[in-house]
């Protein structure tokens, strides 16, 4: 694609689609988008782009008029897209519409969902005819480099490395760029000014993870060990106060699975005290729970975290590359609800488990001091899309990504056992979305007091 601007004033279009939370289980809480703003920073905060103009669409519906009106009333000469399993089907309609309209603009395509395997499905082929390049690791140098390149066309796309390029006859991938290890410099939008007063803030304190689980898009165990400073997350908290967030959400795979990450952020909170003052939502990884953490979730005081068990089947577990470990798990898992609020999170749906079995590991998390959220499996695609195997005969929508059937469940037992969950879950006082269900912790097993995590160990 032949672009004629110059890349020091070069107009660049942003565009993504905040989704409205199922079933609107948070209220009044906005929880914007931030991948996208983190490419923005990253623009903002090059040097060498300093006289580009940038400029983010975000629309939050599917309104495929207004959104290619408003990105041409613009007139840019390149447009990224960051997509998730919500805002694919409409993006891509976005980028046909604009392709169709201005052949000549250049579209590149990044985030969770940006991947030539998801890309291949029946409904988005064929990728070359819409966009040009696609992102599929971080983004926030890979952008600049395009953003500086001096003609958009062929030939510089394939110069830039980590790029896959679609071709009438597959994909091309370039020179593998490796993963950003110095995190620090990513730059951050809350610097920038970016982020909405009163929003939900997003917090990273490393990125990748050390676990490979085959129903889940981390799915890699490339760069986990790399952390953002204590210094660095100092400065995110205090922004976050400037900005009154309600609370934080903690992007990490979990909490506890880099303990040099963790460590910045106890210090960093240690620093700023913000932690204290809102709620964190944080992931973490039952059986490696220690002290620490734990100590750490008294200094806070209030916290939600999610506990991924998934099944309680070590047979399924091990399928899916999940390590398992029953006797810690339950211990951690009492251990967390004695200081805090815990969400046990299991997958219905899930390759080489039945019904029988899911509902068995579903009434073993109800019989736990936590709440507990199924999950409909989804077929994401860094993860079952296409680290599945063939005997499981995956099959499934290709527009939500919700598994329809698959080995050990059949479409009716799928359609069978998502209204026995809606029964159950609003027979219990519980919530259901479309692709969830919620149950809340059992009343007889809650507390009156929070006791102490040294007082419970010495009991």
């Amino acid at each position: 694609m032949l672009e004629p601007s110059s890349p020091t004033h070069r107009r660049i279009a942003l565009v993504c689609m905040t989704p409205r939370p199922d079933a609107q289980e948070l209220g009044e809480l906005h929880l914007p988008s931030y991948g996208i703003r983190r490419i923005h920073a990253a623009l903002l905060g090059d040097p060498d782009l300093a006289d580009a103009s940038v400029r983010l669409f975000d629309r939050r519906t599917a309104d495929i008029e207004a959104y290619v009106a408003e990105i041409l009333d613009f007139e840019p000469d390149l447009v990224g897209f960051s997509i998730y399993v919500w805002s694919a089907p409409a993006m891509i309609a976005v980028a046909r519409a604009l392709r169709a309209r201005r052949p000549a603009l250049a579209i590149v395509f990044g985030g969770p969902s940006a991947r030539s395997a998801f890309f291949d499905l029946e409904p988005y082929r064929p990728a070359h005819a819409y966009l040009d390049a696609v992102v599929e690791g971080d983004g926030e140098e890979i952008i600049c480099e395009i953003a500086r390149l001096p003609q958009l066309d062929q030939a510089a796309w394939e110069r830039v490395r980590g790029l896959t390029l679609p071709t009438a006859t597959g994909w091309l991938r370039t020179e593998r760029r490796p993963p950003i290890t110095a995190l620090d410099r990513i730059a951050s939008p809350y610097a920038h000014g970016l982020m909405p007063q009163g929003g939900v803030a997003y917090l990273e304190s490393f990125r990748g993870c050390p676990l490979s689980c085959r129903f889940c898009e981390w799915g890699t165990k490339e760069n986990s060990k790399a952390s953002f400073s204590a210094d660095y997350i100092a400065r995110e908290l205090d922004a976050f106060r400037t900005l009154e967030a309600p609370a934080v959400f903690l992007l990490d795979a979990g909490l506890n699975l880099n303990i040099g990450a963790f460590r910045n952020l106890r210090l960093a909170n240690q620093r700023s005290g913000f932690l204290k003052e809102t709620l964190l939502w944080a992931e973490i990884y039952p059986s490696i729970v220690r002290d620490e953490h734990l100590a750490f979730i008294e200094e806070i005081g209030t916290a939600y975290l999610g506990v991924g068990m998934q099944s309680m089947d070590p047979a399924v577990l091990r399928l899916h590359d999940r390590p398992s470990d029953s006797p810690r798990f339950e211990a951690a898992v009492r251990a967390l609800a004695r200081v805090t609020n815990i969400e046990l999170q299991i997958i219905a749906v899930l390759p080489g488990d039945t019904p029988e079995g899911f509902f068995r590991t579903l009434d073993y998390a109800l019989s736990l001091p936590a709440s507990v959220r199924v999950y409909h499996c989804l077929v994401l695609p860094d993860a079952l899309l296409t680290r599945s195997r063939p005997e499981w005969n995956v099959r499934f929508d290709p527009h939500s990504l919700t598994m329809r059937s698959c080995e050990g469940w059949s479409e009716d037992a799928v359609a069978r056992t998502r209204a026995e969950l809606r029964r159950r879950a609003l027979a219990a006082g519980g919530k259901a979305g479309e692709f969830w269900w919620a149950f809340p912790r059992q009343p007889q097993r809650v507390t009156q007091a929070r006791a102490s995590w040294r007082q419970a160990a010495a009991r």
